[in-house]
């Protein structure tokens, strides 16, 4: 690809480029393509963009039925030529080519023969013009297929003379019936006609097919779309009606009516209408012939959740989860369940046993692919998705067994977790250790921490444990720091290298003294000749204080040793901050040494950190940073959730500058 960069680069500098692009030529095997006949194509991409691709490809655009579509053909050389074939479907009229390397929407170069495009109208197997050849071929040209990706295929042009000219031409071949491509036509004689007009005109057209009758529940949905477009709500509401009217129970009257049940209203009445609206239009006629509205059914489920929780309606609750898909009920598991269980306001007993309820549903229903849609039909990322949820839900389930002291209950639910999840979740392995502790599994429990270990998400009574378990085995700590280190895979410490060389930074530190817990004034140009590791937290962040266990880890591992320190600076705090950080750091039983972050001169109490922010390019927190001869060398955001990925990565980066010259 360097030969093709440097190649471009020279032919722009060329007096002669315009020729060089005329050489590009594209011809077609028979030179009007025929519906349901085989056509082929020898193209040469001489002295044009693809000239020197080492990748060249063609994608097609046809029209068929009122409908662009495309399609990648693969593409054979012969010589300087390349050539493709495909056969014509049935009901294809225009046809347009596209050559490009690299993405298809975001080539590295293409070729579209200089904006002009390589388009081809195609006939009837007997020869015949085809209806909507003209009309396609307008809406192209003008870019107004209502696919933003066709643009590319040819520079458009709302040329009203062009458009004009195509669609004279249409009508003649069609004999004046608009109906079979009403909203497209109407779409090209708005680019050509003053606004007002234009609002007129259309008003008449569809009036006119209206009184003609027979309309079709697509058509009537186009209809109501278009006079909403255009702000004529007494029309859209007249089609509305004749929607109800001859298709009630469509997927059409089913969006209207969903539109009319949720204005202006809310709590109890909102909640009488959603129940209305399921006995009028079921959940499970539209899971028969499901539509792309599948989400009016999403959002009506979430609603009388909610409602029904709050209002303690339990019974109307799990009532919602015997047909619904796994992605709706995860919501609603996750918004009243997994929120209560974060909130700390709801009697953890009662969520418990309705979760007990709920789970066998999710399990049931992971992998119903409702999710799909959300990932562009992706099947592996709308599936790791859904694993992803389940965990989390997983998660709180198993919590809440724990705190009832349902061990065998809980137990049994780490089977369904994926095999990303199994061990990945710091606070999931602890209860999993408390859990097989309180079951007497001990023989379970070595080989848990161990793979806890080896996914980097470890707690420090973890650890202890382990220790504990070694030490019992061989009689000795001696040899225990190998052993730990032998259980984590090289993949993954090359992996948190590669993350901690990514953070190393080179900020100039402005010299700062703060008072510590006790009161004792601490300067930072004492810290010569030693690497410093920092936590800016806050009592309000909770992240901050999720990571205190793996700050705990950091802490004493360099407990003993003078040429590494580590200190917490409390920040952006207010009222009596300095009470408030000591009683918590000390009422958890945290040995921090622990720093107060001075008053700026905006009244704030954040003048050391918010020298950093500049550097940074963010206030946020919890935000490490390690200083070395005066310097922050590095610098990191945000928790991961593992107290023990949290300690090997802050001592991975002290060891690296600590071995630098």
């Amino acid at each position: 690809m360097k030969r093709h960069f440097f190649t471009r680069c020279w032919l722009l500098l060329c007096p002669f480029f315009g020729q060089q692009l005329a050489a590009q030529t594209l011809t077609w095997n028979p030179e009007i393509p025929l519906q349901q006949k085989k056509v082929s194509f020898s193209y040469n991409p001489k002295g044009g963009e693809l000239e020197f691709s080492d990748d060249p490809k063609a994608l097609l655009a046809y029209y068929e039925n009122s409908n662009w579509k495309t399609v990648a053909l693969s593409l054979k050389k012969d010589k300087e030529n390349l050539l493709g074939e495909y056969s014509v479907p049935a009901g294809a009229a225009f046809f347009a080519l596209k050559f490009y390397q690299g993405d298809v929407l975001n080539p590295e170069a293409f070729d579209n023969n200089n904006g002009k495009g390589y388009l081809r109208k195609v006939l009837s197997p007997k020869g015949k013009e085809v209806v909507g050849s003209y009309l396609s071929e307008a809406a192209l040209r003008a870019g107004l297929t209502g696919n933003w990706t066709l643009n590319s295929f040819i520079n458009p042009s709302k040329n009203a003379r062009m458009i004009d000219s195509l669609l004279i031409r249409e009508e003649k071949l069609s004999h004046s019936s608009h109906r079979s491509y009403l909203f497209t036509y109407l779409d090209l004689k708005q680019a050509t006609m003053p606004a007002p007009a234009f609002v007129a005109f259309a008003d008449g057209l569809m009036k006119t097919e209206i009184k003609k009758g027979n309309l079709n529940e697509e058509l009537l949905a186009g209809m109501q779309r278009y006079y909403i477009r255009l702000k004529d709500t007494k029309s859209a509401e007249m089609v509305a009606q004749l929607i109800f009217q001859n298709y009630p129970k469509s997927g059409t009257a089913r969006f209207l009516a969903f539109g009319n049940i949720t204005k202006g209203k809310s709590g109890s009445d909102l909640t009488m209408a959603y129940e209305e609206y399921l006995k009028k239009f079921p959940y499970a006629d539209w899971k028969k012939s499901p539509d792309g509205k599948g989400h009016i059914y999403y959002e009506i489920f979430r609603g009388l959740g909610a409602q029904y929780f709050e209002s303690g309606e339990i019974e109307k609750f799990l009532s919602l989860f015997r047909e619904i898909d796994f992605k709706t009920a995860n919501e609603i598991y996750r918004w009243n369940i997994t929120k209560g269980q974060m909130m700390g306001k709801v009697d953890r007993k009662m969520l418990y046993g309705v979760s007990k309820k709920i789970l066998p549903y999710l399990i049931e229903r992971q992998k119903d692919n409702s999710y799909l849609i959300d990932f562009g039909n992706d099947q592996k990322k709308a599936q790791d998705n859904a694993d992803n949820q389940l965990n989390d839900r997983l998660y709180t389930h198993i919590f809440f067994a724990n705190d009832q002291a349902d061990y065998v209950g809980g137990n049994q639910f780490f089977q369904y977790l994926s095999k990303e999840g199994s061990y990945n979740t710091a606070d999931l392995n602890a209860l999993h250790l408390n859990i097989l502790e309180r079951l007497g599994g001990d023989k379970s429990i070595k080989l848990m921490l161990e793979k806890s270990v080896a996914a980097n998400a470890v707690t420090p009574v973890m650890f202890t444990r382990l220790k504990t378990i070694y030490v019992a085995e061989h009689g000795k700590e001696e040899g225990y720091d190998q052993y730990l280190s032998s259980l984590m895979p090289n993949d993954k410490k090359a992996e948190m290298r590669i993350h901690v060389m990514a953070n190393m930074v080179n900020y100039p530190l402005v010299p700062f003294t703060l008072e510590d817990a006790d009161g004792k004034m601490v300067n930072s140009k004492d810290w010569a000749g030693k690497v410093v590791v920092i936590d800016f937290w806050a009592t309000w962040c909770r992240p901050c204080i999720m990571a205190f266990p793996g700050m705990q880890l950091l802490v004493d591992q360099y407990a003993k040793d003078p040429a590494v320190g580590v200190y917490m600076i409390g920040t952006m705090q207010n009222g009596d901050y300095k009470t408030k950080s000591v009683n918590y750091v000390r009422g958890e039983g945290y040995r921090f040494n622990l720093l107060h972050d001075a008053i700026g001169s905006k009244g704030e109490q954040d003048q050391v950190f918010k020298s950093l922010v500049p550097f940074f390019r963010s206030s946020a927190i919890p935000r490490k940073i390690i200083i070395k001869n005066g310097e922050v060398r590095y610098s990191s955001e945000g928790y991961s959730g593992s107290p023990s990925q949290l300690r090997d990565e802050l001592s991975m980066a002290v060891e690296i500058l600590r071995a630098e010259k």
